[in-house]
């Protein structure tokens, strides 16, 4: 090849190229890293955690975002929809048909201070009028394997009663009316989880003390927020 000017500016530009390519490809596969990190995180969880669902229903709600538990009748039939963002994961299982009772499961990764992974999962769920806190759980994560910890500043739930304010009319004490809670693990506010209440009627507003529970991720553990 000659060495001259236009050949040089020939070969710089592939070079150019070939590197442009090359970063392309880098922040693709990182890009995809992400994904399959939050997925995998999804199907490592024991079967108790996700209703029973096996690895290749896993891998069709990953695949297509929707799948439908087999062997239900008109009835009973349930579905499940995924929903995915990075280092996110949210699950809601639903009847097709007939009954309104539904289950949001939502897991999220964290990760700590010296970049080793720590996972939160939550499930919630009840009737559309009527729903609860079920259980938040806190987990490090190494290796595929899901490890339970205890300790990182995260109550399991947070009882109604938490939200309201401290002398309720003696009419509102006895239940007369619904509260629901639940959890956010993908609040507005980043770095954040959210334990929440949510009123069936805005008539009962005044006597509820906070709507929500916000605690903080530092790296280490949970702190809660106070506003």
């Amino acid at each position: 090849m000659n060495d001259t000017p236009e050949g040089l500016t020939s070969r710089t530009l592939t070079e150019m190229k070939i590197k442009q390519l090359a970063l392309v490809v880098m922040l693709t596969l990182t890009s995809l890293s992400f994904g399959q990190t939050s997925q995998e995180v999804f199907k490592s969880l024991p079967l108790e955690y996700t209703f029973d669902l096996s690895n290749d229903a896993k891998d069709s709600l990953i695949k297509n975002g929707i799948y439908t538990i087999p062997g239900g009748d008109s009835l009973v039939t349930v579905e499940i929809e995924y929903r995915a963002k990075k280092d996110f994961i949210s699950l809601t299982y639903y009847f097709t048909t007939g009954q309104s009772g539904f289950s949001v499961v939502e897991i999220r990764k964290f990760q700590k201070t010296d970049d080793t992974p720590i996972v939160v999962y939550s499930k919630h769920g009840g009737a559309m009028r009527a729903f609860e806190q079920h259980s938040l759980l806190t987990f490090d994560y190494k290796n595929g394997i899901l490890t339970r910890n205890r300790n990182l500043g995260l109550p399991e739930t947070i009882e109604t009663k938490e939200f309201l304010k401290d002398s309720l009319p003696d009419d509102l004490n006895s239940n007369s009316f619904t509260l629901s809670t639940s959890y956010d693990l993908m609040p507005e506010e980043p770095n954040c989880v959210e334990y929440q209440i949510n009123p069936q009627s805005n008539l009962y507003d005044e006597w509820i003390k906070t709507f929500k529970y916000s605690f903080l991720w530092h790296g280490e553990k949970f702190k809660r927020r106070f506003y």
